[in-house]
């Protein structure tokens, strides 16, 4: 994910700059055992940026 995810936060103008660390801090990942429609996963970060 940090392939996708970094690339387009840095290409926000201006938050590049501000950016120090991106750590990943878990992710909760769900799916519909029922019928096998769909799935998702939510990722939590944590950002420290300087400004």
């Amino acid at each position: 994910m940090e392939e996708k995810i970094l690339p387009a936060l840095e290409a926000v103008p201006g938050l590049s700059a501000l950016l120090l660390k991106m750590n990943l801090q878990g992710y909760d990942y769900r799916r519909d055992d029922e019928f096998m429609m769909w799935g998702s996963a939510d990722l939590l970060w944590k950002i420290t940026y300087e400004m």
